[in-house]
């Protein structure tokens, strides 16, 4: 086994690796042109480029000009994966860092001295991959924490392949005049770029389809226009902070959002008109509200806050800065802007998603109804069967919260002249 031909092993490994490039080539291209799969195929068919010019090595008169034209595609390929993975994250690949490896090795070539020496290009070569490597690694690293399980083993394949230059770095050092074709490993050498290439291809495609997974999930649960979360998303993460919330015995409070005057701003202004207005509100909610209550668009101009650790009171403040925030936007709406919000809170009205929607629905009919622009808290507060008192809130007893919430509806007014009680018009 270890005494394989030198030209068997290149061809073997040209073959693996145009069948790999070819292979990653078809993904890219099914996988509507993934720039990290194109520049992956491209790192592989170089290699393969790279090796089949190198099978020359031994012909009369073409020994330099294949050591040089051979190991210029082999450190481009080891550039293009670098800037796959570079892609991958988002970043550019610049085309300086693409061709500093071959340019480095075509200049050093021209050096007599450096031709002459066999293992100081072993050297050399080494050394450049080695920085490929590490670059390469150093994109993908801070994806580890986001995919930990795509992630880390391409990062431990790339580690291996780069401390096996690295022990090709310390044989030469210690074995002077070796050649890299007679090295006293190179059955294992071009059968560790094999396994690299390989394992290498893999990792890459589980890496793009764990990056398509989440972007499907991604797009599954957020609405496309506002890029807040979906009804969907509403109900799987809704339910489960619910849960948790009924478990810790924590407040949690859900703010119904509808646009007012919405349908007359589609009607007089056009859709497109509408959609700026309902990504502007959307704007205002990450605005105003705190980092991990969750936003979702439910559908039309209707809006859901659901926020933990809120009570009533608090509630009605978030609501309220809600509500005046938008009303500080209204010039940049193409009409009449206003947003009628209804609460209701856990710790009163259950932790049941669906019912805390009804009774927050119920509040929202009742600020459409007091002439929009306003908000109003669930009354259905204290329905018998609820506990009667509630937790403290900013200092304020349980007596005092019962007050504020007392009646059909507790009330911040804002700037709706309608009369309560008025039957709401379509918004």
């Amino acid at each position: 086994m270890w005494n394989l031909d030198a030209r068997t092993l290149l061809i073997v490994e040209a073959f693996v690796l145009f069948l790999m490039g070819g292979l990653m080539l078809l993904a890219a291209l099914q996988g509507r042109r993934d720039r990290t799969l194109l520049w992956m195929s491209g790192a592989l068919l170089l290699g393969g480029t790279g090796f089949v010019v190198s099978i020359a090595r031994e012909l009369p008169g073409w020994r330099e000009p294949v050591i040089v034209l051979s190991n210029m595609l082999l450190l481009s390929g080891h550039a293009c994966v670098w800037a796959a993975l570079r892609v991958y994250v988002g970043g550019r690949a610049h085309r300086r860092v693409l061709l500093a490896g071959a340019a480095a090795w075509f200049l050093l070539c021209q050096w007599p001295g450096f031709m002459a020496s066999d293992g100081l290009r072993l050297l050399v070569f080494s050394l450049l991959s080695i920085v490929y490597l590490v670059a390469a690694g150093r994109e993908i690293w801070p994806e580890r924490r986001q995919d930990a399980g795509s992630v880390l083993p391409l990062l431990i394949v790339l580690a291996i392949h780069g401390l096996f230059y690295l022990y090709r770095v310390v044989t030469v050092a210690h074995i002077p005049g070796v050649t890299w074709l007679l090295w006293p490993d190179f059955t294992v050498t071009i059968l560790e770029g094999i396994l690299f290439c390989v394992s290498l291809s893999f990792g890459v495609l589980i890496l793009v389809r764990a990056r398509a997974e989440r972007q499907y999930r991604h797009a599954a649960l957020h609405d496309t226009l506002t890029r807040l979360a979906n009804r969907r998303a509403l109900f799987e993460q809704g339910a489960a902070a619910l849960a948790l919330a009924r478990e810790e015995g924590r407040d949690m409070a859900l703010l119904m959002c509808d646009l007012d005057w919405f349908k007359r701003i589609n009607d007089e202004h056009g859709h497109e008109a509408g959609d700026r207005v309902l990504a502007l509100f959307a704007d205002v909610l990450r605005a105003r509200v705190r980092q991990g209550d969750l936003c979702a668009r439910i559908g039309g101009e209707e809006f859901v806050v659901l926020a933990a650790d809120l009570g009533p009171l608090s509630a009605l403040d978030m609501a309220d800065r809600i509500r005046r925030s938008l009303a500080g936007q209204a010039a940049r709406a193409p009409g009449r802007l206003s947003v009628s919000i209804g609460i209701a809170c856990a710790s009163a009205d259950g932790h049941d998603l669906d019912h805390l929607l009804a009774c927050a629905d119920r509040a929202l009919y009742e600020a459409k109804a007091a002439g929009r622009d306003c908000v109003r808290l669930s009354s259905d507060r204290r329905r018998p069967g609820r506990p009667a008192a509630m937790a403290r809130e900013r200092g304020e007893d349980a007596a005092g919260d019962a007050a504020a919430g007392a009646g059909a509806s507790a009330a911040v007014a804002g700037g709706g002249g309608g009369r309560a009680g008025q039957h709401p018009v379509d918004a």
